[in-house]
């Protein structure tokens, strides 16, 4: 029979305690080392245009792990799931990165207000060619409107996950239940409006770098990428959390098990998605919308990239997550995380880079340029945690149902 554990963190060590203080500076130095080398080699290269598309490739990358972790903590809150309540906090952090997130986009955005066309080239004036087309496609694609929904968005996302933090750290010194009900019952509408705003963020950041083509779809594909994306970061952190000592006895093989197993449900569903959007095109064999398509499969360089997201984005990690065996595995949990993650940016970078030369669409992949940026901007993602998690306990302290996720085990 199983010995319950009382409601209490009982790991000595649930913090970052000073280690923030040497992460910051640490992510500070990747994060110019990196940028550094790719700018200097991306100009020299391709310009300012190669060196933003590149740019905007991990920034999406990192922001869809932002949106994962804050749609992590809706959806356990929506469920009253009290499994979870062990790794929830981190998901919460990972949430907030998504307020500094929107200073990593104003490299993006402020030259565009600038009248730039480097990355957006729908700024361009005349870009459509037709003057019907032109004024339809203005309605929406515009700068100032496109400035309005993407600080919409982010202000929606980082008010969000703010009040989710904050009222989750607040009960660690209260330990206030109300605070719970409280939590669950705006995690309904809230999540409503995260569905609205990561739709036109899909919209707008990706789709929109090929004005002519459009796929109904397409938000669906950017969540589940998502959503996959910041489940491995969650197991990713808490991992290397235990290994340096941290939230060793309320973070289990349990709740590993259960990331994983909503990863493995994730890695298919986006591969559902992503078969759906497809198949529906191909098959209607519009010219309008097969265009996007035709240059990623059958130009040289984009096929390769797209074979290597269907066996190693799908096919592969769809069989290796398959046994209750590995995800019950701390070791391959963390080399999976990894290489999931890896692949959730060769996603982005397919969705990214084919609009590099609006049309000529030449394989276009730096080690110089995209490989330090990405290193990079990984470097500022990491201070933000580090900086949002300070010494803040990395788990929460008195949510009624942590007796529920320290006693938690798998059937």
């Amino acid at each position: 029979m199983h010995h319950s554990r009382p409601a209490q963190v009982t790991s000595p060590v649930f913090t970052l305690n000073r280690s923030y203080v040497a992460i910051v500076p640490m992510g500070l130095i990747v994060c110019a080392i990196g940028l550094g080398i790719a700018l200097m080699v991306g100009v020299g290269v391709g310009g300012f245009r190669r060196f933003s598309m590149s740019y905007l490739t991990t920034f999406c990358f990192l922001l869809s792990i932002s949106l994962g972790g804050l749609f992590f903590v809706l959806s356990q809150h929506l469920c009253r799931a009290g499994w979870s309540v062990s790794v929830r906090r981190i998901a919460e952090i990972l949430a907030m990165c998504t307020f500094p997130l929107l200073l990593v986009f104003l490299p993006i955005l402020l030259p565009l207000l600038m009248n730039s066309s480097a990355v957006y080239w729908w700024n361009e004036q005349g870009w459509a060619h037709d003057d019907r087309i032109q004024e339809l496609k203005d309605a929406y694609l515009n700068k100032w409107f496109f400035a309005a929904r993407v600080i919409f968005c982010f202000v929606c996302w980082g008010l969000m996950a703010r009040f989710f933090l904050r009222n989750s750290l607040r009960q660690d010194e209260t330990g206030d239940g109300s605070l719970s009900r409280k939590m669950q019952r705006h995690s309904t509408w809230m999540t409503i409006l995260f569905a609205v705003t990561i739709a036109i963020a899909a919209f707008d950041l990706e789709m929109s770098l090929q004005p002519w083509w459009f796929s109904t779809m397409f938000p669906v594909y950017f969540f589940a990428g998502s959503f996959m994306g910041g489940l491995c970061t969650i197991m990713l952190i808490a991992l290397l959390l235990q290994r340096s000592g941290r939230v060793t006895d309320e973070i289990t093989v349990e709740h590993y098990h259960d990331l994983a197993k909503l990863t493995f449900g994730f890695i298919f569903f986006w591969g559902y998605i992503a078969f759906s959007q497809f198949m529906l095109i191909w098959y209607a064999n519009i010219p309008e919308e097969t265009f996007w398509f035709n240059y990623r499969i059958n130009k040289e360089g984009w096929a390769t990239v797209s074979l290597i997201l269907v066996f190693g984005r799908l096919l592969i990690p769809f069989l290796g997550m398959m046994a209750r065996t590995v995800r019950r595995s701390k070791t391959y949990l963390l080399f999976a995380s990894i290489y999931l993650l890896v692949m959730h940016w060769v996603d982005h970078f397919w969705l990214v880079m084919p609009e590099l030369n609006r049309g000529g669409h030449e394989f276009a992949f730096s080690l110089l340029i995209d490989v330090p940026l990405a290193i990079g901007l990984v470097g500022i993602f990491v201070t933000f945690f580090a900086m949002i998690a300070r010494n803040r306990p990395l788990v929460p302290l008195k949510d009624p149902r942590l007796g529920e996720a320290l006693n938690y085990h798998n059937p």
